[in-house]
């Protein structure tokens, strides 16, 4: 039944496509159109760039769903599994006859998968496409072409979502990157315009999912993760069928590869069933980020099962852990959730509730093609590498799994060896750099007197890594003098300020009260002193430009939030949230496999006339506390964000603790947009007599930070945005789209 729905979306979506495509009535081979566009480009002709890549994207899109259509429809016509007039089903090696009958029926599908391809798009030879071709639409090459077009016909919305999807896939491009900051600054230049226009729709509801699921928003999250589900198993039959295709046999061309009927079957159905058993991975996959997700369908349930509970819902939070339980039967955290669940619907009822049908027929299906997988690995040297973590170890033959066994074993004794050497390697350049620095201040010190400490502009002193206990961490003290601390400790206490930003009772905490202040957002409502504002904002860069320091980026941060933020004691109240660990912004983390890599961090403390209140880092368990940090006025705490530095602060007990969060992302695109205005109503309210004479001047010259070109062709005064050709290989990504696949958001 899967299936069929499955079928029924395929072709309605080619029904579409094809109109679409074959308006004119014919289908126009994909890399055709992508070469007639580039020589457009060069031609300066930018709405034949957009005719001809456009339909080169949709033509390639079309051919992929005609491809899925034919293969699909073909194998229901002609299934193995009909019996044949006056034999039955047709069964290889049991007689001549049954041969014939089977071998039949291959020719049968062929003829039709051919008949129906030719049918809709022409001769099969008329589609072949190079492997350079190939790569430049994996690259996502043609979106590059395109931001450039839109931008010389002013269509910005198209032209910033083309260079977000390039973007997506190539993070390291650095011309896209700098058009990417210009488009930021560009008027009418919405957020929502930064799309990802290749993301498939089960990746895309997958991620929404889990925005919503963090939130603790659990209907929008379960809508999208059935969503994802459902997605997911149309996506995995299309990327199926499509492993039918060519076989290239092992660098071989197809004459001189020699080989006997059985065998050349064998080597070709090996082929593809391996094909068909990472589509796993491809749908676990989305561009720019390093990694697939881990149990990538496993978690869809594993989410789902708790956000069922959260929503009362405990038949499906009962079918959920069933399901997830078909992958994973020895987990003994969700057996305990069942458990739960059905004590509380009753187990009369629990008992009649079935894991899905859906899922069961794709492990059965999965597990069978594994078992001929591991037979021809162990046969015929046809090497498999399993994508899934959920396999059973019995469908491994045993000779396998002891090699298996002993590989992993020698990778994780390299793994640790190797981490054990970064550390030292780390340790000893930390050491390198202060022996540098202590040595250029003796110089100084004896060239020029030391100056009063309160205006001295020293290093600030610094605990490294290793003196805390971990890798991408550092204490920084004596960062700002103690007149700057007691400037921007007393915003908290601004009459406007108070009542634009109350202090509210800490939903994680039962004895204290939490106030978060934005104050960049208070100085365009004009709720701060413009003193204030500018310390604020020229200290914040400062720490930026320590943290790029002292961690050796090559990439430069961005800002993507900046709060103060203070904890008040209070008599205590009724016993709140249980959270292993409470941010700095106050967000509880309950589940810290969930916590995923976040950027860069940095806590500049305003003061230390309080009790309780500090900062603590900890092992991945979220419990053992590997360093401590005693805030005080003008230290600063930096760190990757991310699963190697969980973080938290211990409960204020007595006064007020007050610190500027900033939290950084290495992706332009997600710069804080408060901070750009703010930057930019500064600068009007430094020379406001200058500002109107400042932008008449911008605006009759060429904007220098506007990108430019790389590839050659003739530009003027507005032909600026950048476009590239080269083979760059997507790396990997910075920021934003890496998240931790594991999922455990499970009741204990």
């Amino acid at each position: 039944m899967w299936t069929s729905l499955s079928l029924i979306s395929i072709l309605s979506a080619v029904q579409f496509t094809l109109c679409d495509t074959q308006s004119n009535g014919i289908f126009e081979p994909y890399d055709l159109l992508f070469d007639n566009a580039v020589e457009a480009y060069y031609k300066e002709d930018w709405l034949a760039v957009i005719l001809n890549m456009e339909r080169a994207l949709r033509n390639k899109a079309a051919l992929r769903k005609i491809q899925t259509h034919c293969r699909l429809s073909c194998a229901n016509h002609t299934a193995f599994g009909d019996p044949f007039p006056g034999v039955g089903v047709p069964i290889p090696g049991t007689g001549a006859v049954e041969d014939l009958a089977f071998f039949q029926r291959i020719l049968k599908r062929a003829d039709c998968v051919n008949a129906c391809e030719s049918e809709k798009t022409g001769p099969p030879t008329l589609h072949k496409v190079s492997e350079a071709i190939e790569l430049e639409f994996k690259k996502r090459t043609p979106y590059n072409y395109l931001q450039v077009a839109y931008f010389k016909i002013n269509k910005l919305d198209k032209a910033v979502a083309a260079a977000n999807t390039f973007f997506i896939a190539n993070p390291d491009h650095v011309e896209m990157k700098q058009n990417l900051e210009y488009y930021m600054m560009m008027a009418g230049v919405q957020e929502t315009d930064f799309k990802d226009l290749e993301e498939r729709p089960h990746m895309t509801e997958f991620l929404e999912g889990k925005i919503h699921y963090s939130a603790e928003d659990f209907a929008p999250a379960i809508e999208h993760f059935e969503a994802a589900v459902e997605e997911y198993f149309t996506a995995y039959e299309e990327c199926r069928v499509l492993c039918e295709g060519a076989f290239n046999y092992d660098g071989y061309n197809y004459m001189e590869y020699n080989a006997d009927l059985f065998q050349s079957v064998t080597d070709h159905y090996l082929h593809v069933l391996n094909c068909k058993q990472n589509c796993a991975v491809d749908l676990a996959s989305t561009a720019g980020r390093e990694k697939p997700f881990e149990d990538f369908l496993p978690s869809h349930f594993n989410y789902l099962q708790f956000s069922y509970y959260n929503s009362e819902k405990y038949e499906q939070a009962i079918e959920c852990a069933k399901t997830y339980l078909l992958f994973h039967p020895e987990d003994a955290v969700m057996a305990q959730n069942l458990a739960y669940y059905s004590a509380v619907l009753g187990d009369d009822k629990a008992v009649n509730i079935t894991a899905r049908e859906v899922v069961k027929q794709h492990i059965k299906r999965s597990l069978l093609e594994k078992e001929l997988l591991y037979f021809g690995y162990e046969m015929f040297g046809k090497t498999f590498v399993d994508p899934d973590t959920w396999t059973p170890e019995d469908i491994i033959p045993k000779k396998l799994r002891d090699k298996q066994k002993a590989d992993k074993e020698t990778a994780a004794r390299i793994t640790e060896e190797i981490t054990n050497l970064m550390k030292e390697i780390e340790t000893l350049v930390e050491e390198k750099s202060k022996d540098s620095s202590d040595l250029v201040k003796l110089v100084k010190d004896d060239i020029n007197p030391a100056p009063a400490p309160e205006t001295a502009n020293k290093l600030p002193e610094t605990l490294t890594s290793s003196a805390l206990n971990g890798s991408q961490r550092v204490v920084l003290d004596g960062v700002i003098t103690s007149d700057e601390c007691q400037e921007l400790h007393r915003l908290s206490s601004e009459a406007a300020i108070q009542d634009a930003f109350k202090a509210t009772p800490s939903p994680h905490s039962a004895s204290e009260m939490f106030q978060d202040i934005l104050v960049l957002k208070a100085l365009q409502e004009d709720l701060v002193p413009l003193k204030s504002a500018r310390l604020f904002s020229d200290l914040s860069e400062k720490i930026r430009k320590l943290l790029e320091s002292n961690f050796g980026l090559e990439s430069p941060l961005y800002f993507s939030s900046s709060n103060l933020v203070c904890r008040s004691a209070i008599e205590k109240q009724e016993e709140r949230a249980d959270c292993l660990l409470i941010s700095e912004l106050n967000d509880c983390i309950k589940d810290p496999s969930a916590y995923s890599d976040q950027g860069y961090s940095a806590i500049l403390y305003l003061n230390d006339i309080f009790e309780g209140g500090d900062f603590i880092l900890t092992e991945s368990d979220a419990k053992t506390v590997s360093s401590v940090v005693k805030p005080r006025c003008g230290t600063v705490v930096g760190f990757r964000a991310g699963q190697d530095n969980l973080h938290g602060v211990t409960a204020v007990t007595k006064g007020q603790r007050c610190a500027v969060v900033l939290q950084f992302t290495l992706d332009p695109h997600h710069n804080e947009k408060e901070r750009l205005q703010a930057e930019e109503l500064l600068k009007k309210l430094s020379s406001p007599l200058d500002a109107d004479v400042q932008k008449t001047v911008m605006d009759s010259e060429a904007k220098p930070s506007e990108p430019e070109e790389t590839v050659s062709v003739k530009t003027t005064e507005k032909d600026t945005v950048k476009t590239s050709t080269s083979a760059e290989q997507p790396t990997k990504a910075t920021e934003d789209n890496k998240t931790d696949s594991k999922v455990i958001a499970k009741r204990h």
